[in-house]
């Protein structure tokens, strides 16, 4: 997966204005908030709007533009939390298959904002790592809560599934629940995306955009604590607990 990952607070009402602008009922002035350029947001519907047009001609490229744009003005009004190579795609696929029963296709949520039907089904229902800058799948506002008690009960095994894939779990995982928490407590959705926000080029990021990346350092100290216990590879038996159970099965 793309090292770009991010996953955005979704506000149901800038959604509905994005996707209104993009089928030409509102102005780029719609997409205006926080410190938000207009001319950004000129530039940005531009975009968006081409790619709908290819999207309702069956154009994934047309889509993913139109699914990245809502990622990129999400980022104005909501903090951008940085998740390198673990969004919910990755997730779904490499660590916890469980969470596939929370996501929902970008397709929905662009169709219950009043894309057309025939443009939304063209969006992939998960981030492609070779379909370049794009957004995702989400996790609608009324099943984040199950999001954040899924991610507490199985943090160990969760943790250390982080670390088999060769991820740097403790950053990673707090950051997850950084931004699960954020969301349940505003009864917001969450929703993924790939180079959205480009780390390195902070001269491309959304006017306004905060980007919060993962960092050991900012996490409270008992999650941080309990977090690297849980990444720790688990305890071999000792010899005397090895004898014993030999002993015992013959």
């Amino acid at each position: 997966m793309s090292d770009g990952t991010t996953l955005h607070p979704i506000d149901p009402e800038l959604v509905h204005r994005y996707a209104a602008a993009v089928g030409g009922a509102l102005p780029a002035e719609a997409l205006v908030v926080a410190t938000t350029d207009p001319v950004w947001s000129e530039r940005l519907l531009e975009r968006a709007a081409r790619g709908y047009a290819g999207a309702l001609r069956g154009e994934e490229r047309g889509a993913n533009a139109v699914s990245l744009g809502l990622a990129q003005v999400l980022a104005t009004a909501h903090p951008t939390f940085y998740l390198p190579g673990a969004g919910f795609s990755f997730w779904e696929a490499r660590i916890d298959r469980g969470l596939g029963m929370l996501l929902r296709p970008p397709s929905r949520l662009f169709g219950e904002a009043g894309l057309e039907t025939a443009a939304a089904r063209t969006m992939p229902i998960r981030l492609d790592a070779g379909g370049g800058a794009m957004g995702g799948a989400f996790v609608p506002a009324r099943l984040v809560p199950r999001l954040r008690a899924l991610l507490e009960e199985r943090e160990t095994r969760l943790v250390r599934r982080l670390v088999e894939a060769e991820l740097d779990a403790v950053p990673l995982y707090g950051l997850l629940l950084e931004a699960t928490a954020y969301a349940d407590e505003r009864g917001l959705g969450l929703y993924e995306a790939i180079d959205a926000i480009v780390p390195e080029a902070p001269e491309a990021d959304p006017p306004g955009a905060r980007l919060v990346a993962p960092d050991r350092k900012r996490l409270d100290p008992a999650l941080r604590k309990r977090l690297e216990e849980a990444a720790k590879p688990p305890k071999q038996p000792g010899l005397l607990a090895r004898l014993r159970k030999r002993g015992a099965g013959g």
